[in-house]
């Protein structure tokens, strides 16, 4: 006999609302104290004030030192991070963008933004892209490949780069949501050119909105920085100093991260190693108490040492035990979801009719580069088998013990209803 699931009228496993995941679960007095402060010093404006304090420039010096990476620009949002990172590289119309056919839409917004073509690739177990289909949508229009780190789990790095390098593409590593996780011991977003971070509310560095772009390369770096400040119009201040005069200059945007968001972040930053540790071991706690469940497969981790274990997701045996998975489980006082509702990022009708604001299709309808590309649902069917089927749990880093075990046993209640045995 199985224990009668609360969906159905039985008892739930669990009534009060589990803990806040990720940053904003630690948001206190140090960030309290470090907005006061930026306030009271009456200097907003990131790059100076009556009483100019630097705090997004302490933000970028954090991000450098955590990440390992030579270069930071901080910016107003993640999908403000995902425009300038395309801006550095080059990236306009007549080029082709390979992308995940599942991710958040920022990540396909900013490629149709900046006048590029997206080209969906599918994804595999990691819920990252397939190496083998990536390989087979380049051409000669290819300019750059963006591997999306979902929920803290890296993409298969290796076999992207080999592609990338083997063929002279960029790599643009959108890890809006994986600050702090890596692969094989290095950071996400620091792999390929150039990376995007966001420090949206639900990441694990937050000021409610903002973002970061990370690279090695000085002349990437200068035109980053240059682009998120209306193209360096007076000469950008980046990395604590000012740049030399442009020899090819440019039309950029404001897309700087203010004083405010620099001073939270910063302090965020400093809570990035423990934020990750207790996601890990809350993770295994769960993981452990759950054990082994006859009819779902885990999601892929292809470097579990470098997880940021911020979510759980299996794979049920259809999309209907999915979406009855995941109904039973929020029944059950666990929040559950399929991610962006187990669907294709091209389902989206923007992408699906190829329509911008201005009604012309932008790069879909441009006469002097004209492309063949068409979105249709199917096109990816591997992916939407995948993500139709998935289920995922949140992991908090605040998660008691008692936390950790009302999670496993709504997923081992739920399995033992829904679930051949």
């Amino acid at each position: 006999m199985t224990e009668r699931l609360a969906i159905d009228g039985g008892t739930p496993v669990r009534i009060a609302p589990l803990p806040l995941g990720k940053g904003v679960a630690l948001l206190g007095d140090e960030e309290r104290a470090a907005v006061l402060e930026v306030i009271e010093s009456r200097s907003l404006f990131r790059y100076y004030g009556p009483q100019f304090l630097g705090k997004v420039l302490e933000f970028e010096d954090a991000v450098r030192d955590e990440l390992g990476t030579p270069h930071a620009v901080a910016t107003s949002s993640g999908t403000a991070a995902l425009r300038v990172a395309l801006a550095a590289l080059g990236i306009g119309c007549g080029d082709e963008v390979i992308v995940p056919a599942f991710t958040f839409i920022a990540t396909i917004n900013a490629v149709v933004v900046a006048g590029a073509v997206p080209v969906f690739a599918e994804i595999d177990e990691t819920l990252g892209l397939d190496p083998a289909d990536v390989a087979s949508k380049v051409t000669s229009r290819t300019a750059a490949i963006i591997p999306v780190h979902l929920e803290n789990v890296a993409c298969d790095m290796d076999p992207l780069l080999a592609i990338a390098r083997s063929r002279g593409i960029r790599v643009l590593e959108d890890a809006a949501q994986s600050m702090g996780a890596t692969y094989h011991g290095r950071a996400l977003g620091t792999l390929g050119d150039i990376g995007a971070f966001s420090l949206q509310l639900e990441k694990n560095v937050t000021s409610g909105e903002g973002g970061v772009v990370v690279t090695g390369d000085d002349d990437l770096h200068l035109r980053a920085a240059r682009y998120q400040d209306q193209g360096g119009q007076f000469v950008t201040g980046h990395g604590g100093s000012r740049g030399g005069e442009m020899e090819q200059p440019f039309v950029g945007e404001n897309l700087r991260m203010a004083e405010i968001a620099g001073a939270i972040a910063g302090v965020q930053m400093r809570k990035l190693p423990g934020l990750l540790a207790a996601m890990r071991a809350n993770k295994v706690r769960i993981l452990d108490a759950i054990g082994d469940v006859r009819g779902l497969t885990r999601r892929r981790v292809v470097d579990p040492a470098g997880d940021g274990s911020s979510s759980i997701t299996w794979f049920a045996p259809g999309p209907a035990v999915a979406r009855r998975f995941v109904a039973a489980l929020n029944a059950e006082g666990i929040p559950s979801a399929q991610i962006y509702d187990g669907k294709p990022v091209y389902a989206t009708p923007s992408i699906l009719q190829r329509r911008t604001a201005s009604g012309k299709g932008g790069p879909w309808n441009c006469a002097e580069h004209p492309t063949d590309v068409v979105y249709e649902m199917g096109m990816c069917p591997r992916t939407e088998d995948l993500v139709g089927r998935s289920v995922s749990i949140g992991v908090g880093a605040t998660f008691t013990e008692a936390d950790c075990g009302d999670a496993a046993a709504a997923v081992r209640k739920v399995a033992a209803a829904l679930l051949p045995a």
